[in-house]
């Protein structure tokens, strides 16, 4: 097992004593480094002399380290390449189809009901395994869905209110609540020097990008700028407490979100004043353009939507922002090199900079150092 020490022997043996180590994914990886009584490099350094019959360890236990590597992230590493697509292809076919369906209530809507009604519909003909709506189930979780809303709803204000490249350096301070939400009410370890000087890299590394930007650091209001970052952090951290606290499967969670969201809708569209254009919406979906552009934002959402709280099952709250802004740095910088966006070096620079800030963060570890049990009952639970 992990931090074991392996019975004294002379140097020439080269004993491996595997040491523990948390990644990214969260995952507890043994055998991260090989040590002896003092390793080869330093026994040759020594002048003592190494056994050539032993290298074949070395190589062994290499490939034992790599397995491990693989081992421990097979669960992550998947899930967190399929939520990167789809959030990606989402931010993009969002904006698609909010340029020929000028309807974002209503679009978040139709998304909610489509994912709702997919999942439904597999989970009858045993095609998956999600659980009805059930009245004890649904109080303990209806708050997720509704500050889900809520923090989209205030995104869309702020957007409004302030020029793109602020909000994604309002996106970028999420990351500073969660890790702190982490140590004090996720019973995790404060963050490394490492993960706190990435979290650093990624705030200054956004604030450089847009101040070099076109649209600069601008903001109508604060009001939508501290709600959008409060809410969002909220989020992020509720939304981890619920699902350590229900034991669900990853499709009833997509359904439960999606469909308690779904009947949450109405009093955004009021607020939004959708509810006076609603004949205007229905015309404009008889069109192919409109329809289609829609159609792929509803089959991108049930991907986010499993991909989504199949990560979060797994990783922290701060490695899943993280990674949120990830995907959008990365599709900005993808946005501007396709499509040959007027950017300044700077702006390209920062954004690579803000990638290396994420690549530099490493996911806390529980205090009590025992996470094993309980990441093996979360991976049951998004194999479903």
């Amino acid at each position: 097992t992990a931090g074991e020490t392996a019975p004294h022997r002379t140097l020439n043996t080269i004993p491996l004593v595997p040491r523990s180590r948390v990644a990214i994914g969260g995952d507890r990886i043994a055998g991260e480094s090989m040590t002896a009584h003092g390793d080869s490099d330093s026994a040759v350094a020594a002048g003592h002399p190494v056994d050539e019959q032993e290298s074949p360890l070395i190589f062994a236990g290499g490939i034992s380290r790599l397995s491990s590597f693989m081992q421990a992230r097979a669960h992550v590493l998947p899930m967190a390449l399929g939520y990167t697509i789809c959030s990606s292809m989402l931010m993009v076919s969002n904006k698609l189809a909010l340029s020929v369906f000028p309807y974002p209530s209503m679009l978040m809507s139709l998304q909610f009901f489509a994912s709702a009604t997919v999942v439904r519909v597999l989970a009858m003909l045993g095609k998956l395994e999600a659980s009805p709506l059930v009245p004890e189930m649904v109080r303990a979780f209806w708050m997720v869905p509704l500050v889900f809303e809520v923090a989209i709803f205030a995104n869309i204000k702020l957007l409004q209110a302030a020029s793109i490249e602020t909000t994604i350096v309002f996106r970028t301070l999420v990351p500073l609540l969660t890790s702190w939400a982490d140590w004090a009410f996720m019973n995790r370890q404060c963050p490394s020097q490492r993960s706190l000087t990435g979290l650093a890299i990624i705030v200054v590394a956004a604030l450089v990008y847009a101040a070099a930007s076109p649209g600069g650091i601008r903001i109508g209001t604060w009001l939508w700028a501290v709600l959008y970052l409060l809410v969002l952090a909220f989020e992020m951290v509720y939304v981890k407490h619920v699902l350590n606290r229900l034991p669900m499967t990853t499709w009833t969670r997509v359904y439960y979100n999606n469909a308690m969201a779904f009947i949450f809708c109405p009093p955004f569209l009021v607020f939004g004043r959708e509810y006076e254009r609603f004949g205007e919406a229905l015309h404009a979906l008889g069109h192919p353009r409109p329809a289609a552009a829609v159609a792929l934002s509803c089959i991108l959402g049930v991907g986010i939507s499993f991909t989504g709280f199949g990560l979060r099952n797994l990783v922290t709250a701060t490695t899943f922002t993280v990674l949120g802004v990830m995907n959008k740095v990365l599709t900005i910088l993808f946005s501007m090199l396709l499509f040959a966006q007027n950017a300044s070096w700077l702006s390209i620079i920062s954004l690579l900079a803000c990638i290396c800030g994420g690549t530099m963060y490493q996911q806390a570890p529980p205090r009590d150092g025992n996470d094993e049990e309980r990441q093996s009952q979360r991976e049951r639970l998004v194999k479903s």
